[in-house]
């Protein structure tokens, strides 16, 4: 499988980077970086030397691949989920973005209008305990953020009780 990362110099697309280099069935084609274009990936991410010759390119020169990964900061994926769909049928996206489905509710929780706010019902929140049997079949799936991680997990003891 053919995956590119799009902001793969920041922390989680370093994280990421690190997991799928060493997954035997994953192929990483892009890493994007528009402030370390050229570099290798491993000036910004020490860890991965020697283990990987990749440089950072653009989003400008991104090929299609197999599954897409934005790394970006909250905010940025919104702006440009329509060309990445393009890019590749399958999409991860880091941020919180997408992990609210109503548009209103983001609004109120966020304090802006969602740049797509058609999108927002077309992504599975990425929690396997909750949604494992969507994400299976799911083509775009949220990031959960480790804080709305620990919410939930500590709430679901108490919801299931009930």
């Amino acid at each position: 499988m053919k995956a590119s990362i799009i902001g793969g110099s920041g922390y989680a697309g370093g994280e990421l980077l690190r997991l799928l280099i060493d997954h035997p069935n994953i192929e990483v084609h892009q890493a994007t970086s528009e402030s370390h274009l050229g570099e290798y990936v491993y000036q910004q991410h020490p860890n991965l030397r020697k283990k990987t010759q990749l440089k950072f390119s653009s989003r400008q020169v991104l090929e299609p691949c197999d599954v897409l990964f934005l790394a970006q900061p909250h905010g940025e994926a919104q702006k440009n989920i329509t060309t990445y769909s393009g890019i590749a049928p399958k999409i991860i996206d880091l941020s919180a973005d997408f992990r609210i489905h109503d548009a209103d509710l983001y609004k109120r929780f966020y304090g802006s209008d969602h740049a797509a706010s058609d999108w927002l019902p077309k992504f599975v929140y990425g929690l396997p305990e909750l949604h494992r049997s969507e994400m299976t079949s799911a083509s775009y799936i949220s990031g959960v953020g480790c804080n709305a991680t620990a919410a939930i997990f500590s709430l679901l003891t108490v919801a299931k009780m009930n």
